[in-house]
């Protein structure tokens, strides 16, 4: 994903072809996306990356944030946020203006997330480290917008983690599926309802299974 607080599409795809990679725009509903499909180079080592011209990321993982769709000016929340990818497309978004919070509940994962808003240059995030079921405790009605990426069993990478099928079970789903409705209620309470611009939530997971969507 292209870094629009840093370049453009465009700029950055010139940038890795010289360097040696075969990129194509990824598909027409992103403007900001690009595929590689080979390279000399390590992608997560040129000094593009480096300076924070892009992130890499699955294009799935756009959309999320794209039916979150925040503007510049709110105040957004990240409840989980690690390692910083859909953070920092937020911020983005937002065009750093506003207040992004970008909260992960694993401390060690926190330091991906700081990691990464520096090296893309976002400077409109604050970094919490708090079970997200404590948001709506602790900011009542005080956010625009939230994406909820919400942790779960993973079903939806079997194709890339063949161990996903067998590692499991169905009290692993039903844990899941009861701390997910707790953080959906936990991001209701915490959302500003009479927003003027927002009063949106964005509940997304790499799971497949019904429990942990649907239902």
């Amino acid at each position: 994903r292209t870094n629009t607080l840093k370049t453009r599409q465009g700029e950055l795809a010139k940038s890795l072809i010289n360097r040696g990679m075969n990129v194509d725009p990824a598909a027409k509903w992103t403007k900001v996306g690009l595929v590689v499909y080979d390279t000399q180079v390590p992608v997560g080592a040129t000094p593009e990356y480096l300076a924070g011209h892009y992130m890499i990321q699955g294009l799935c993982s756009f959309l999320p944030v794209m039916a979150l769709a925040p503007q510049p000016g709110e105040r957004c929340l990240d409840m989980a946020a690690a390692p910083g990818g859909k953070t920092s497309h937020i911020a983005a978004l937002m065009k750093n203006s506003g207040v992004l919070f970008a909260n992960d509940f694993n401390h060690q994962r926190c330091k991906a997330v700081i990691g990464n808003l520096h090296r893309l240059g976002v400077n409109c995030g604050i970094v919490s480290n708090l079970d997200g079921r404590e948001y709506s405790k602790i900011m009542p009605q005080g956010f625009d917008r939230i994406l909820l990426d919400a942790p779960c069993s993973g079903t939806g990478v079997i194709w890339k983690d063949q161990s996903v099928k067998t590692s499991r079970d169905s009290q692993d789903v039903q844990k899941r599926h009861t701390l997910q409705r707790e953080l959906i209620l936990s991001a209701l309470d915490a959302l500003d309802a009479n927003s003027p611009t927002g009063g949106y939530l964005v509940y997304s997971t790499c799971s497949v299974l019904v429990e942990e969507n649907e239902a």
